[in-house]
C-alpha cells in the first residue's frame, strides 16, 4: 500500500505559490465555476452574480464570498476533505484540481469554508486549523501520512440555515504578518485589475470593438462582478499611454492607442487555439511600467496565466524590450491548452507546441518589425521638423541682430545647410514608406498618426522654385534679410572697433561655455551694455 507523506500537503500549500496574492486568484476561480453553475442551473441571472471580496486589515481577516449554488450539505465534508480529488471538468471549468483551496493555509491561523446549497436549509462548516498544519510541516519527529494530517488539523459542523441563502466563502483569520500584502486593499485590487476575470475599465473604449471581434467570432470572454470591499473591479486598460512627470509625482500622456489589431491562431485541422488583440500605438516607447497593464496578457477563460512578461520568459520576443511596446491579451480557446497547477504556463504538450509554433512569428518578427518601423519614421518626422524649427530660429536671428559674430553666423549657415540635406534625405524616405505601407493595416496608421503629430514639412529641392512650406528656398545658403544680423552691431554708442571686439568676446563666450549657459551670459552682458549706454545718455 502506498503511503503518501506530510510533504505533500506542503508542497500545495506554503510551498506553491511564490506571490501570496495568488491564492485571491484560486477562490475567485471557484466562485466563477460555481456562478457558472447556477447561471445555467437558472438559480441566479448572470447579472445578480457577486463575488465579494472583504478585508478587514485590523482584524487580519479576509472573506471571499460568491452567491453561486454552494454545496450540497451531504457532499461537503467529502469534497472539502479531498485533495486533487476535484470532479469538475477539465473543459468547462476553471478550477478542476482541487488544490487551489489549500493556498491560503500558509497565509493565516485558521481557514474557515462555509456554505448553503440552494433548496437547503442547512449552512455547512469546514475549518483547517491553519497554524497547526504548520507546526506538523515544521516537526522534524512527527511524521504522518497526508491523511492522517489532514483528519488531525480539520473539522466539520453544520448548523440551520434560510432557505434563499445560498453562497459559498472562504474565511481567512489572524493572517499571518509574513502575509502583510494579503491585507493591502490597494494592491490586492491591482493585481485582481490584472489576473481575475472582470469586464473592462468604462474609460476604455476601444473595449466596444474587442466585445464586438468576439461576438463576431463567436468567441466568449468570461466576466464577473467581482467587488473588493464594495468596490467593483475593472480591467485597467486606457486608450492613453502615460510617463511620469514632476519628480514621479503625476503622470501625463504621451501617446494613444490609434486603433486595434486582431488576430485568430488556428491548429493544421482549422480549429481555433487562441485569437487575441493588440494596441496599434505610435510605437514611441518602451511603455512606462506607470501604465499597469502593459505587455500582452496570456488568458484562458479570460483569467490570467502567469504575468505581464509571460511571453517574454518563454523565448516569444526577440528582444526581450519588445514587450514592453505593446498592450493586448491572447485568449487561449483550445480545450488542450490546460494551465498548469501554478498557472503560469500551459501543460507542456503537443497543442502547447502548436501553440507556440503558430505564435511566435507574429511576436518575434512583426512585432520587432513594428515598433522599429515607428521609430524610423518618427526620426524621418522629425528630421524635417527639427530643419523646419532650425531654419525660422535663423531667419529671426538675420532679421533682428541675433548673431553674435559672423563666426557664428557661418557656423549657423553650415547647421542649416547640414539639417537641410537630413530632411531632404528624410522626405525621400517618407515618399517611399508611405508608398511601401499603404497596404499594411498597423504601419499605415502609424504612418498617418505620426504626419499628423510632425506636420509633415515638404523640401524643395535647392534649385526648385517650388518653394517651402515654411519661409524662403534656401537654395543651399539662406536668403538675406534686411536689417543688422550681429548682436554687438546693434550696440550703435560703440565705435565699430568696441562692436568687433565685443563681439570677439562674445565668440569666447561661445566656444567656452555650454550652448544654454553662453546664450543666457551674452544676453545677459548684452542688456547691461545697453542699459549702460541708455544711463550715459
Amino acid at each position: 500500500m502506498a503511503i503518501i507523506g506530510k510533504n505533500v500537503i506542503e508542497n500545495l500549500t506554503t510551498a506553491m505559490y511564490e506571490d501570496l496574492k495568488i491564492i485571491y486568484r484560486e477562490y475567485i476561480q471557484n466562485s466563477a465555476d460555481s456562478i457558472d453553475h447556477a447561471v445555467k442551473e437558472k438559480i441566479i441571472e448572470a447579472r445578480d452574480a457577486r463575488i465579494e471580496i472583504n478585508i478587514e486589515a485590523n482584524k487580519r481577516y479576509i472573506c471571499i464570498k460568491d452567491n453561486g449554488t454552494g454545496i450540497q450539505a451531504d457532499k461537503f465534508e467529502k469534497i472539502m476533505s479531498s485533495i486533487a480529488d476535484s470532479q469538475k471538468s477539465r473543459e468547462s471549468d476553471k478550477g478542476f484540481r482541487g488544490i487551489g483551496r489549500l493556498g491560503g493555509i500558509s497565509s493565516c491561523g485558521r481557514l474557515i469554508f462555509k456554505c448553503s446549497a440552494y433548496g437547503e436549509l442547512i449552512q455547512s462548516c469546514f475549518i483547517w486549523d491553519a497554524k497547526k498544519v504548520k507546526e506538523i510541516l515544521a516537526d522534524k519527529d512527527f511524521n504522518p501520512t497526508a491523511s492522517e494530517l489532514v483528519d488531525t488539523v480539520t473539522s466539520c459542523s453544520t448548523e440551520p440555515a434560510e432557505f434563499e441563502k445560498h453562497f459559498f466563502s472562504v474565511e481567512l483569520l489572524d493572517v499571518d504578518k509574513s502575509a502583510e500584502e494579503l491585507l493591502v486593499k490597494e494592491q490586492v485590487e491591482d493585481y485582481l485589475e490584472a489576473v481575475a476575470p472582470v469586464p473592462y475599465s468604462t474609460g476604455f473604449y476601444s473595449s466596444g470593438k474587442i466585445k464586438e471581434y468576439a461576438k463576431t467570432h463567436n468567441f466568449h470572454i468570461d466576466t464577473y462582478n467581482i467587488f473588493v470591499n464594495g468596490n467593483q473591479l475593472f480591467k485597467n486598460y486606457t486608450e492613453k499611454l502615460y510617463e511620469p512627470y514632476n519628480n514621479n509625482k503625476s503622470k501625463k500622456a504621451y501617446d494613444e492607442l490609434i486603433g486595434l489589431k486582431f488576430e485568430i491562431f488556428k491548429d493544421n485541422h482549422d480549429n481555433v487555439l487562441a485569437w487575441m488583440w493588440y494596441g496599434i500605438s505610435n510605437f514611441e516607447k518602451a511603455i512606462p511600467v506607470i501604465n499597469k497593464m502593459r505587455g500582452i496578457r496570456l488568458r484562458k477563460d479570460n483569467i490570467q496565466i502567469g504575468d505581464a512578461q509571460t511571453f517574454t520568459s518563454h523565448g516569444f520576443y526577440k528582444e526581450s524590450r519588445g514587450a514592453q511596446y505593446f498592450v493586448g491579451e491572447v485568449f487561449a480557446v483550445h480545450p488542450d491548452l490546460i494551465p498548469n497547477a501554478r498557472r503560469d504556463y500551459f501543460n507542456l504538450n503537443d497543442t502547447c507546441r502548436l501553440f507556440e509554433e503558430k505564435l511566435r512569428p507574429l511576436f518575434y518578427d512583426r512585432f520587432y518589425q513594428l515598433y522599429h518601423r515607428a521609430n524610423a519614421l518618427k526620426n524621418a518626422f522629425k528630421r524635417m521638423q527639427e530643419y523646419d524649427d532650425f531654419k525660422k530660429k535663423y531667419h529671426e536671428k538675420e532679421e533682428h541682430g541675433g548673431f553674435i559674430s559672423s563666426n557664428e553666423k557661418q557656423k549657423e549657415e553650415k547647421n542649416l545647410e547640414t539639417k537641410f540635406k537630413q530632411a531632404q534625405e528624410a522626405s525621400r524616405k517618407l515618399d517611399q514608406w508611405k508608398e511601401k505601407y499603404e497596404d499594411d493595416d498597423v504601419l499605415s496608421k502609424v504612418y498617418n498618426s505620426q504626419e499628423e503629430k510632425y506636420k509633415k514639412t515638404v523640401v524643395a529641392e535647392p534649385n526648385d522654385n517650388t518653394g517651402v512650406e515654411y519661409g524662403d528656398n534656401i537654395e543651399g545658403k539662406p536668403n538675406r534679410k534686411k536689417g543688422n544680423p550681429y548682436l554687438s552691431r546693434n550696440l550703435t554708442q560703440y565705435s565699430k572697433k568696441e562692436q568687433k571686439l565685443i563681439g570677439k568676446i562674445y565668440d569666447i563666450l561661445h566656444d567656452i561655455l555650454p550652448p544654454d549657459l553662453a546664450d543666457d551670459t551674452i544676453t545677459k552682458v548684452q542688456e547691461k551694455l545697453q542699459k549702460s549706454a541708455g544711463k550715459t545718455k
